[in-house]
């Protein structure tokens, strides 16, 4: 299972262990605690028994037009295109 390292409400770093690791766990100074939580990355909080990420995602990227789409938003484009074609 894996398990966030965390010392004073911070993420600092993320392990595996088979069972439970005493606090602190081995290898870490006191102040250090271990806490199991799948889904977590070194520098997310931890406050009231909750993982946040301090750097959420905004928003998902926006999807590159098509040249055909970026053609067909652009009349100046398009005239060229039509132009070229003969149309």
């Amino acid at each position: 299972m894996k398990y966030a390292i965390v010392k004073d409400g911070i993420v600092i770093n993320v392990i595996e262990y088979n069972e439970q690791p005493i606090t602190p766990p081995p290898g870490f100074e006191d102040g250090h605690i271990a806490i199991q939580a799948d889904t977590v990355n070194i520098g997310w909080n931890y406050a009231n028994g909750q993982f946040t990420d301090p750097n959420p995602p905004t928003s998902e990227a926006a999807t590159p037009l098509s040249l055909t789409d970026m053609i067909l938003a652009n009349p100046t484009e398009l005239a060229k295109l039509k132009t070229a074609l003969g149309l």
